[in-house]
């Protein structure tokens, strides 16, 4: 019996959770009282993953930035780093076991207590999957029971070649117009883009660039923006790897450090730490038998349902919105923050069509108002996909903001992607018994009336004759086209 083995990562737990995170900040000595708030952002991220018997504990961070408007007239900030703990429990999970996260702030909001302190609420969303690395041994011949029909499906499935994780960190002093001095920093935003892998000699050269974008006020009550891209490199060992393997690499921000440079006030310093991890795989095309019988012996068999990962095209699809949005005294943008999430699904036919919104945050200088202004506005759009209803992950491939006037024209585009692992399931022989046949009829003509739901293969089997008998005999040149009632002659 010859057997195919493949190496997948089985799902062994799943959960998406929403949770609050909440917190107060005292407002420093050294800084004015509160008025009101003007705007809160922040940057969300787990800086520690534990799996033991049970659960797996995530420990994460959310570094908040508070900007508000002073007594005395001026825009300040408050910067502040919220912890969470979240414990994600299964009996699924064993320490052998490993688990991937995806963190989502969905809201903040910054709330005046009083002229010194600040109630801050967090929304995030955690979705934790956990894996366990697995073997299948897949059978793809049973020369040994003689004379057999089988029924194949040939799949072109990935197996694990190995994987491994890193860690690395980018470090930079950003660089601000001379014509600044940075009091405070505002908000800051980081998005990994320009990914490339490399192959060569058990290892993979991951590299890709950090864009950075810092938004910050100056010393003369002045807003001023920076921004850098810097590249992030690192390199991975895995066994075996070659450069017909498929890597999967992907990048996790573990910390991260922006503070104005106390020596010299026209630069930015930058620190963020990264978790690189890669899974490389290789494709093997696996003729996967679903059914079999013996001509000239009886069989019998057990079954066992496995999912297999295999190769399929992504389905995607891209949404361009243009709108013309109203911005009261707008004179210029300094920066707009672009976010998308689904809000309802339902289901038409074979497709699912997922109501999804844009949400805009404009932080902008106005006429006749001085320090950060910030207006948010939704926009809402549809995407249709066929098939399953699965996850949808989103990226802003293109955005273009045109002042005029009080207006800024919008012109965003989104690719909307289904974030399928493309498992599917297989259902597998083994434990094969060959007997027999107690049958000892001799050869005759059958006549055969075609029922419903009957294939050419279950009719074969119900007569233990071969199915290319049956299309020789009756001159069909296409297995699949029987119609109900049709005649045929069989062989036994």
């Amino acid at each position: 019996m010859e057997k195919n083995v493949v190496v997948i990562n089985k799902k062994t737990a799943s959960n998406t959770k929403i949770i609050e995170v909440n917190g107060d900040v005292i407002v420093p000595d050294i800084k004015p009282d509160i008025v009101n708030i003007i705007n809160a952002n922040a940057n969300s991220y787990i800086y520690k993953e534990e799996v033991s018997t049970g659960r797996v504990r995530v420990d994460g961070n959310i570094d908040t930035y508070i900007v508000y408007l002073a007594d005395n007239g001026e825009n300040r900030s408050i910067q502040t780093t919220l912890n969470f703990v979240e414990t994600i429990e299964d009996n699924t999970i064993n320490e052998s076991c490993f688990s991937k996260q995806k963190i989502c702030l969905e809201n903040i909001e910054a709330k005046v207590l009083n002229e010194r302190k600040i109630s801050i609420k967090a929304s995030l969303k955690i979705k934790s999957d956990v894996y366990e690395k697995s073997e299948i041994e897949i059978a793809s011949d049973f020369d040994e029971c003689g004379e057999v029909e089988k029924l194949k499906e040939t799949l072109d499935i990935k197996s694990i070649v190995g994987s491994n994780k890193v860690k690395t960190s980018i470090k930079e002093d950003i660089s601000v117009d001379n014509s600044f001095e940075v009091a405070e920093i505002l908000k800051t935003d980081i998005e990994i883009a320009n990914f490339e892998n490399k192959i060569s000699y058990n290892k993979v050269l991951a590299k890709a660039d950090a864009n950075v974008k810092i938004i910050f006020l100056a010393e003369d009550g002045r807003i001023g923006v920076t921004s850098s891209q810097i590249p992030v490199m690192s390199f991975i060992d895995i066994e075996k790897i070659t450069d017909s393997n498929i890597c999967n690499v992907e990048y996790t921000i573990r910390n991260m450090l922006f503070k104005v440079n106390s020596k010299e006030m026209h630069s930015i310093a930058v620190q963020v730490d990264f978790e690189v991890s890669c899974e490389a795989f290789e494709t093997k095309t696996i003729d996967v038998i679903q059914d079999m019988y013996g001509i000239k012996n009886s069989i019998d068999f057990t079954r066992k349902d496995v999912e297999v990962q295999i190769n399929s095209s992504d389905k995607s699809e891209i949404s361009t919105i243009n709108e013309r949005i109203l911005v009261e005294d707008i004179i210029n943008i300094h920066d707009v923050n672009c976010k998308t999430k689904v809000v309802n699904v339902s289901k038409s036919g074979m497709f699912y069509n997922y109501e999804c919104e844009l949400n805009l945050d404009f932080y902008y200088e106005a006429d006749n108002r001085n320090g950060l202004n910030v207006k948010n506005v939704v926009l809402p759009f549809m995407v249709k996909f066929e098939g399953e209803n699965v996850d949808i992950e989103f990226q802003i491939t293109k955005k273009q903001f045109t002042v005029s006037s009080e207006n800024v024209d919008c012109e965003v585009e989104i690719l909307s992607k289904q974030s399928n692992t493309n498992m599917k399931k297989v259902s597998i022989i083994e434990d094969v018994e060959t007997k027999e046949m107690t049958d000892e009829n001799e050869y005759k003509m059958v006549m055969y009336f075609v029922k419903p739901e009957d294939t050419i293969w279950n009719i074969a089997k119900k007569f233990k004759v071969s199915m290319g008998d049956i299309l020789k005999l009756n001159e069909l040149e296409n297995p699949d086209k029987l119609n109900i009632g049709d005649r045929l002659y069989i062989m036994r």
